[in-house]
C-alpha cells in the first residue's frame, strides 16, 4: 500500500484504511523533544510524570498527530497533498504502545482544481481510543 497511487475515480465514500505503528519508544520521545523543542519533563522523566499524576511518561500529542498524518499520507500515496489535518488527543500514548490508525472516506469533492477526499481518522491503543480527527487530501492526478 505505501507506494500505491490513490486515484480519485477509484475512491468511494465509505472506503476504509488502517495502519498500525510500531510500538512507541522512549528514543522517539527524546528525538521528538529535540526536533520540536518541547522538553516538558512529562515526556522523559518517569518519577516526575508519576508525581504529576500521569502514571508515567507520555508521548507528545503532536507526535501522535504526526503518526496520524503518516497514516493518511501512506493511504493517499505518492503525489497526494494533505490540505488539512486536525485532531484531538483523547488518552495519552505511552512508550510501548502500538497505535492503530483507522480512516474512512466521508466525502469526495472538487475544489480549486483539485480532486479531494475528506477523511475521518481515529487512533486506538488496543481497545482504547487515543485520537480522533480528520484530514482533507488532494489526490494525485
Amino acid at each position: 500500500m505505501p507506494d500505491e497511487v490513490r486515484r480519485f475515480d477509484e475512491v468511494a465514500e465509505g472506503d476504509v484504511f488502517n495502519l498500525t505503528k510500531d510500538p512507541v519508544t522512549t528514543r522517539q520521545l527524546v528525538m521528538y523533544a529535540g526536533a520540536s523543542g518541547d522538553y516538558n519533563r512529562i515526556h522523559y522523566d518517569q518519577p516526575f510524570a508519576i508525581e504529576a499524576g500521569l502514571g508515567g511518561v507520555i508521548a507528545h500529542g503532536m507526535l501522535t498527530m504526526g503518526f496520524a498524518g503518516q497514516a493518511v499520507t501512506t493511504w493517499a500515496g505518492p503525489g497526494a497533498l494533505v490540505r488539512d489535518i486536525s485532531g484531538r488527543f483523547l488518552t495519552p500514548v505511552r512508550p510501548g504502545d502500538s497505535v492503530r490508525f483507522d480512516g474512512h472516506v466521508t466525502r469526495k469533492f472538487e475544489a480549486g482544481g483539485q480532486r479531494c477526499c475528506e477523511l475521518e481518522v481515529t487512533g486506538h491503543v488496543e481497545d482504547k481510543q487515543v485520537f480522533a480527527g480528520g484530514a482533507v487530501v488532494a489526490l494525485a492526478r
